[in-house]
């Protein structure tokens, strides 16, 4: 098990629920969400609103797309309330298998694991008591 949540992208007046891994391995300086490049097209973006950069994996050095500008992301609860928002760069990854979202976002969206394995987190906001279980992975 991971932990997973439902994420709300918008940008170009088009917005899209994906649930995404919360991957707190994958750091970032700024919030980024990593998404597929069928779901970029379905929220309107295309390869002009991107760049090629570097980025450093555990696995060695690749090459990215990344956005030149940021959307907006919104932490999803169980019913689709929104629990907390950001604004964020997308990252796109053909060889992706899920969405992941990074540190920065993570720390920005309030999102506090509790459980990488039993998939348990809480929203900073929540009390103590809420504990939220992962997403089912789509």
């Amino acid at each position: 098990m991971a932990v997973r949540v439902k994420i709300r992208i918008k940008a170009n007046e088009k917005s899209k629920i994906l649930t995404v891994l919360v991957n707190g391995g994958a750091e970032s300086e700024e919030p980024v969400i990593v998404i597929k490049p069928t779901d970029a097209r379905d929220l309107g973006l295309n390869i002009d609103d991107f760049e090629l950069i570097e980025v450093e994996l555990a696995s060695g050095i690749t090459h990215n797309l990344i956005s030149k500008r940021k959307v907006t992301l919104e932490l999803l609860d169980d019913e689709g309330k929104v629990l907390s928002l950001t604004e964020a760069y997308v990252a796109i990854d053909e060889d992706l298998t899920e969405p992941l979202i990074t540190d920065a976002t993570i720390d920005e969206l309030g999102i506090q694991v509790i459980s990488f394995k039993k998939g348990l987190w809480r929203h900073k906001n929540d009390p103590p008591e809420l504990i939220r279980e992962s997403a089912l992975r789509c």
